[in-house]
């Protein structure tokens, strides 16, 4: 019996705590293990691109590129891999092409060798640049098709994707089933036809979320595949990638044996295992394996950051009513694979339609701007009555998106000007530019605590509690410690005030009857200028007094005082749960008042905009 080694890539560093973590851990749990990593003989480690780069600047305070770096010093012999989301990037529109050379260039310069390149739709105009760039640059290609389930799929059918990759100048062909759907035979069937047909290696990419990950990549590899993705036992399973160490259990003494060191193995595990309860505030319950994943298709990324945006809302009780309502809007879109960006555009329309009570109340600008055609040709047809209460009249198009994209670099230099402290510090602020522009002002300040002022000898009451309450602290409780931030505060009822807090970066609202009256303190990381304003706005009452359904924040005012406006329109755009939700007009009429201004953070039940 001839040797064949299964070549292995690792997930742990990236894919793995984004499935089961929201993509939070940090590098300080990252670098220590690093070098024991890097001697367990893998294919390759993924330690970058997906969610981790927006991660890092919104919510951990650390600049993803210095993060590669830290990685790369100590990661020596393996090479590290990134998943980039073809003309998206690492974000979730379309960016112009010299953003997306610009990013590229400056990430294999940083250390990335592989490149695995996606497009949501399968819509392959929108991967050219990305693979052609990194081959331009020295870096491997390996370009991925989405595997999903549908009226339309068939195992030919991802050969054809497949073939059409091949052509592109791939250098690796990815089979990436990011919500765990492939079957044990039906992988042997399509690895087997794709070894036909196919001359470049083949590389699975599965997760645990339905239950069939080991079985499935044992299948995938006795019809020949080349490289399967795991992750290390303490990470993996559920709606992480299937278990290293259960699946050189189950290959050893086999020709496909990787022989890896299992004391090596446990070390890891053992780290893993402890840096893991540092997070266990962000682990969700529906992370563990569920059968009814063929049903819904959710991957499993976006399942626990599916569930924080519903605890943000108080709603994590409907989470069945949202994973029910995921398929009928996936449907409505013209079935495309559930995977970053179109996974977050579907969950969070689903969400919408949910938490309003009637579909397509409120959509958000990246349901509009797929149902447009700028995230590129969908699958199958789209729901041409959904299509029309969204759009109206609106031109739909047709063309590459990113062809109608002017060049962003140029400006992104000019707007950060003397903010920019390197060449990649312009491409994050081009990728991210509000939360990039939050993170250099707090880079400056050496990401700083509130400081604590010291109570003068004659303060009032008022005065006082305003010390003891700053709008930013931790809490310890049992030995864990908490960041939590004051976010802002809604209308009294029955002599109670709800309060919006970020406590570790997820929106809680508590209902408290205070003693004493307090609004943020000036120095807190939220702007007390903008959340205290709110206690100012009024309480929506009649149908002309516009409100969120969401907390967050306004990144664009699209109308002004004494402008006129008819039923449906815009009035303005909410930042919130990563995405951009349109806010329109239930009543035509005139804009009375406005409330707010862009930046301004706003909470449900407060009028925004009033239209009389």
């Amino acid at each position: 019996m001839s040797k064949k080694p299964i070549k292995i890539m690792d997930t742990t560093f990236r894919d793995a705590h984004q499935s089961l973590l929201a993509t939070r851990m940090r590098i300080e749990d990252l670098l220590p293990i690093a070098e024991k990593m890097d001697s367990v003989g893998f294919w390759s480690l993924e330690v970058w691109g997906g969610a981790t780069f927006d991660t890092c600047i919104r919510f951990l305070r650390e600049d993803p590129w210095e993060r590669l770096r830290e990685l790369k010093k100590l990661i020596r012999k393996t090479p590290l891999q990134m998943l980039l989301r073809g003309q998206n990037v690492v974000g979730y529109r379309h960016y112009a092409d010299d953003v997306v050379e610009a990013f590229v260039a400056k990430m294999i310069e940083n250390g990335i060798n592989v490149v695995r390149i996606f497009d949501a739709l399968n819509d392959f105009r929108n991967v050219k640049k990305s693979v052609k760039t990194t081959l331009k640059h020295g870096g491997k290609v390996e370009a991925a098709f989405c595997y999903t389930l549908g009226p339309i799929y068939t195992n030919d059918f991802f050969v054809e994707l497949a073939l059409k990759l091949e052509d592109m100048g791939a250098d690796t062909i990815c089979i990436k089933d990011m919500a765990g759907l492939l079957s044990p035979m039906d992988a042997f069937d399509l690895i087997t036809k794709l070894k036909a047909r196919i001359a470049l290696p083949i590389h699975l990419h599965t997760h645990d979320t339905s239950g069939m990950s080991v079985a499935t990549s044992l299948k995938a590899i006795e019809a020949g595949v080349d490289i399967v993705d795991t992750a290390i036992s303490s990470m993996a399973s559920g709606t992480s990638q299937p278990a290293l160490e259960t699946l050189c259990n189950v290959l050893r003494g086999s020709q496909y044996d990787p022989e890896f060191d299992f004391e090596t193995l446990d070390q890891i595990n053992d780290h893993f295992k402890a840096a893991r309860k540092n997070y266990a505030h962000l682990e969700s319950e529906f992370t563990g394996i569920d059968p009814k994943a063929v049903i819904y298709q959710v991957p499993g990324g976006m399942i626990s950051n599916l569930a924080n945006q519903l605890r943000d809302q108080n709603a994590l009780h409907r989470m069945g009513e949202v994973m029910n309502e995921v398929p009928v809007v996936r449907e409505d879109f013209g079935y495309p694979p559930l995977v970053t960006p179109s996974s977050q555009i579907v969950g969070t329309q689903a969400t919408l339609n949910v938490l309003t009570g009637e579909r397509y109340k409120v959509v958000t600008s990246e349901t509009r701007n797929y149902l447009k055609g700028l995230y590129g040709k969908p699958p199958a047809p789209v729901n041409a009555d959904v299509q029309k209460k969204v759009l109206g009249d609106e031109e739909i198009i047709t063309t590459r998106p990113a062809d109608l994209l002017e060049p962003e670099m140029p400006r992104a230099r000019e707007e950060l000007g003397e903010k920019a402290k390197s060449d990649e510090d312009v491409i994050s602020y081009a990728l991210f530019p509000k939360i990039f522009l939050e993170f250099a002002e707090l880079r400056e300040k050496g990401f700083p605590p509130e400081p604590q002022k010291e109570k003068p000898a004659s303060a009032s009451p008022a005065e006082c509690a305003a010390q003891l309450a700053p709008s930013e602290f931790m809490i310890n409780v049992h030995g864990e410690a908490f960041h939590v931030k004051v976010g802002g505060k809604g209308h009294k009822s029955e002599g109670k005030r709800p309060y919006f807090l970020y406590v570790d970066n997820t929106l809680v609202e508590v209902l408290v009857e205070p003693l004493v009256e307090v609004l943020p303190s000036e120095e807190g990381m939220i702007d007390a200028k903008k959340t205290s304003g709110s206690s100012k706005r009024p309480k929506a009452e009649a149908p002309g007094d516009i409100t969120t359904a969401m907390p967050g924040s306004v990144v664009k005012m699209k109308v002004k005082q004494g402008d006129p406006v008819k039923e449906g329109d815009t009035v303005l755009i909410v930042e919130a749960m990563k995405m951009e939700n349109e806010i329109h007009t239930p009543v035509a009429g005139t804009v009375e008042e406005i409330y707010v201004a862009e930046g301004d953070v706003v909470n449900p039940d407060e009028v925004l905009v009033r239209i009389r």
